[in-house]
Order: structure tokens, then sequence, then C-alpha cells
């Protein structure tokens, strides 16, 4: 009788085992199929459980992380390292969430830094190190880290993607141009990467092959604004201005406050003598947009397509006040008078980007 006991309180025993590790994978998938608030019920319920199941901490610290209750992740990963101290990944997400809340960087460092002193070869914990470096301008040790990442592991495509993206505030565009290519050979479905691909070869004037980029960008996610606008961007510097119209109408119809979208519209209406249309446009753009001296400029241009001095020049008036410099010789040969401003200061200070 005791042995039948036994043995039925052993088969009792791997079957809630079988059955929480059933559950534990079943959570697992919800996580990764984004059904977050199903995962989080799941691992509740597993904790509920057994309350030192280090595997359903960690996973409903990722999945508390993914509904960005930073602070409720920080404690479920350490409430793992309280169990296993000498766990690097517990570390790792912990300082990975700590770098998401207020002042928490320096509590973040001091994770990942423990997490590479128990795995000194962890490229995933390099690669979120120099995530934190970089937010905290730190963009030497933050490349260094980048690039040691890449080394630890050379198919981390996070690493070389944002090794890329520091290239890219750096000016460093050939590099950049490379890593990103790299992420696109080993991920041709990664529509940012082709984006800023698309940025650097923008940035050396290949408006054709940044295009080309863009159109991958955009057939991979239909709905990515900043693609079509910078495809935009590329169609009017090769001169198509009815297409980079299209392409800013898309922008529009998809973030309909993009005060960019409407100003490049309006350029190209500008440039396809549609002075009406392109005087509606650069106003919806400084309505979102206060102070858009660029704005200001092209709708004086707009409203000297309609032969209308006035508004013009009172436009140019605006646009140089606010520190935009090319105004100035526009005013002396158009409106032929001086701002206040001018009387002030001849020379006007600051520079904005002005498209030709």
């Amino acid at each position: 009788m005791k042995c039948y006991i036994a043995c039925l309180l052993s088969l009792i025993s791997v079957s809630v085992s079988f059955g929480q590790n059933n559950a534990k994978i079943k959570a697992s998938k919800l996580y990764e199929n984004g059904k977050y608030k199903k995962a989080l019920h799941l691992y509740d319920s597993l904790l509920n459980v057994n309350s030192n199941d280090t595997d359903s901490y960690y996973g409903r610290g990722l999945t508390k992380m993914a509904l960005q209750d930073n602070d409720g992740a920080i404690k479920d990963f350490k409430k793992v390292i309280k169990l296993n101290a000498n766990d690097a990944d517990a570390y790792l997400n912990k300082g990975i969430a700590e770098s998401k809340i207020e002042d928490g960087e320096s509590s973040a460092l001091a994770d990942i830094n423990h997490s590479i002193s128990l795995r000194p070869g962890f490229s995933d914990a390099y690669n979120f190190r120099g995530n934190v470096e970089y937010s905290q301008g730190d963009t030497t040790n933050s490349m260094a880290d980048y690039t040691k990442s890449i080394q630890l592991d050379s198919t981390n495509l996070d690493a070389f993607f944002n090794r890329g993206y520091l290239e890219m505030a750096e000016k460093k565009y050939k590099p950049a141009f490379e890593d990103f290519t790299f992420v696109i050979a080993l991920d041709n479905k990664d529509a940012p990467a082709f984006f800023y691909r698309g940025l650097a070869l923008d940035e050396q004037k290949e408006y054709r092959d940044a295009a080309s980029d863009y159109n991958r960008a955009i057939e991979i996610d239909p709905n990515y604004a900043e693609a079509y606008l910078n495809r935009g961007l590329d169609k009017y510097q090769l001169q198509f201005y009815q297409l980079a119209l299209s392409d800013f109408v898309q922008v529009i119809k998809l973030d309909s406050d993009n005060a960019v979208g409407y100003y490049c519209r309006a350029l190209c209406e500008d440039k396809l003598k549609d002075y009406k249309s392109a005087v509606t446009d650069y106003s919806t753009a400084m309505q979102f947009q206060e102070n858009y001296t660029e704005a200001y400029y092209g709708r004086g241009n707009a409203y000297m397509g309609e032969g209308d001095k006035e508004h013009a020049c009172s436009d140019f008036y605006a646009a140089y006040e606010l520190g935009y410099a090319p105004a100035k010789t526009i005013i002396d040969s158009y409106c032929k008078g001086k701002s206040k401003k001018d009387s002030k200061d001849d020379k006007p200070k600051g520079g904005f980007w002005h498209f030709n």
C-alpha cells in the first residue's frame, strides 16, 4: 500500500512538472507572438504554483519590459538573481530595463558590466552597453563596444546596425553603408537597414541608389512614412517633381501632422507652378511647426509666383528675421527694403537647411 501511494505521488509530481513545462512553452510562444498580456497572465499562474521558478520570473520580466513595465521587470530579474547570482542574462536584462527608466543609466551600466564579468564573451552585453554609452553621449566607448560585440559574434546584426547608426551620426557614411549592407545580406527583410543605408547613400549624393533602398524599405513596410519622405526628396533632387509629389502625398496620408511632408509637397507644387496649392501647404506646415523659417521663405516664393508682392515680401521678411540668411538677397532685389532685423544687425547669425 505504501509503495502504491509513493508511486502515485511520484506520478502526480511528474504530471504536474509536465504540465508546468507545457505552460512555460505556451507562455514563451505567446510572448514571441506579441500576445504579452496573455503571456503575463500565464507566467503569473506558473509563479503562483512555484514561487522559485527562475524561468518564469525571467520570462515574466521580459514580458513586462515588452509592456513597458520596466519597474516590474527589474523586480522579476532581481528575483532571478536572488535565486541564481551567476545568471549573466538576468543582469543584462535588468540593466536594459534600468536604462529605460529615469536616471537609471548608472545602475544599468553597473549591471551590464557585471554581466560581462560573469561571461566575458557575451556579445549582446557589449552591444547593449554600447547603447547605454551612446545615450550618455560617450560615443568613443560606444563605438568600441559595438565593435567588440561584432568581434565576439560576427552575426550579431543588432551590433552591426547600431554601429552603422553611430557612424551616420559621426558622418562616416561609407563605413555606415558597409555595416547596413552586412545587415541586409543576412536579413533582407530588415526595413530600417534599407532605410538607413539609403540615408548613407543620400549623404554621398547617390540619389538613385538611395531611392532604390527606400523602395525596398517600403515594399517590406508599406506604412514607412520616413521612407516615402526620403524617396520623395531623392525624386525632387532628380527633378521628378510629379513623382516626388506623389510620395509626399503618401507621407501626409500616413502622418497627417507631418510638417515636413506638407513643406516638401509645397516645394513640388511650387516647381509645378501650382502656386495656390503651394501657399496652402506651406501654411499648413507652419501650423504644425512653429517658426518654420524655410516654409516662410517657400511661401514667399509661391506668393511671388502668383504675383502677390505684398504677401511675398512679408514672408521673406519673416524668414529673415527668424534667422534665414538667404532671404536677404531676395529682400534686397525684389522687396528693395530692409527688415527690422536688418536695421539692427547686418550680419544675421545661424543657418538653415535650404532645398535649392
